[in-house]
């Protein structure tokens, strides 16, 4: 049985969560249970390995992946297996942006000539971009970087890296695939919304309004602080609920504040209005809490195992399908259960 081979480039809370996953799930610890789609394509979660770790914190820089992860997670609420990916060493990566102003960490970097012999080397099948936010023209060098390398592309962060026509046609003409941008959790803040609106709409209710304000504690929440970073967020998840209805009404979506203690955990607060029969108001308020690091994972894993089964079946224009399904800002925006049902009946067997 093939197996997938797999590059992470960011070493934050989603990497940390999903690659101790993969050892839980792996070792049977509690069965499949927390698994949403054991098998996607030909491929189960035990049939992924992780073959590359890179990153641009001097302190992970040369370490083993599970020192780089232990170290992370004592910062950020994590439990760390410390056995995991002993044997596995971070990398150097790209770093093209100018960091931002409230970073304190000393940086390693690469350049791409580099950066793209060390993906060689490692012989992966598909990149995994969990950089941080703001870092665009990163994103843009390591997706061009992974072009070059032969190598299927995955941009979680909200980088817009699907406007680019050119470079998806280029990954297309080799038979790779490029899918993103912006990873949308499985039961985060933004499905949690589209879902509400969903239910409210097939019901008969009229949506007049609705808003979702997020607060979090990870660094990437950090990053999100800038506001034109923070501004462009809020574009993409409002666009991203707006295109549940099929009409206008008024919509509010992003985060609004970091705040260190909540570390890797994310707390949004929803409000809807909507009337019934003879203008009837129904208004629902509403708080959910949840982990940004464990959210991603299942989503995650899904695109992996997509991407790797429709590059073996020869199909790379299966990318928009498959973007549609794990993306906020897609380049073909779908409801989300529209999106969720195309994919499980192409790839969820």
């Amino acid at each position: 049985m093939a197996r997938i081979k797999v590059a992470v480039i960011g070493l934050g809370n989603v990497a940390c969560t999903i690659l101790q996953g993969i050892e839980y799930y792996r070792q049977g610890l509690n069965g499949k249970r927390g698994i949403w789609h054991e098998m996607v394509g030909n491929y189960s979660i035990d049939d992924v390995d992780v073959v590359g770790a890179f990153d641009i914190d001097a302190s992970k820089v040369g370490r083993s992946v599970a020192d780089a992860l232990r170290m992370f997670g004592k910062g950020n609420g994590n439990s760390i297996n410390t056995d995991v990916y002993k044997d596995l060493n971070v990398s150097a990566g790209i770093m093209v942006d100018k960091p931002p102003e409230h970073w304190s960490m000393d940086i390693t970097r690469v350049d791409r000539d580099e950066f793209i012999d060390a993906l060689k080397q490692c012989n992966a099948d598909v990149v995994v971009n969990l950089i941080s936010s703001s870092l665009d023209a990163s994103s843009l060098a390591y997706a061009e970087s992974s072009l070059q390398a032969g190598v299927s592309f995955i941009n979680a962060t909200p980088s817009s890296l699907q406007s680019n026509h050119g470079l998806i046609d280029a990954f297309r003409d080799r038979r790779l695939l490029m899918v993103g941008d912006d990873l949308m959790s499985q039961f985060g803040g933004t499905v949690f919304h589209k879902g509400i609106l969903q239910l409210l709409h097939r019901r008969g209710m009229i949506i007049d309004s609705s808003y979702q304000l997020d607060v979090g504690g990870s660094s990437d929440t950090r990053n999100t602080m800038r506001e034109e970073v923070r501004a462009r967020k809020r574009a993409i998840k409002t666009a991203s609920i707006d295109a549940e209805l099929p009409y206008e009404f008024g919509i509010t979506a992003g985060t609004t504040e970091y705040t260190e203690f909540l570390k890797d955990e994310r707390v949004s607060y929803y409000w809807f209005y909507a009337e019934g029969f003879m203008g009837s108001p129904v208004r629902i308020d509403v708080m959910m809490r949840s982990s940004d690091g464990a959210n991603a994972c299942n989503i995650l894993l899904d695109v992996i195992r997509a991407v790797k089964y429709a590059r073996d079946k020869n199909s790379p224009e299966l990318d928009e399908m498959i973007s549609a399904y794990g993306f906020k800002s897609p380049p073909k925006v779908m409801s989300v259960m529209d999106a969720q049902q195309e994919f499980e009946e192409a790839f969820v067997l």
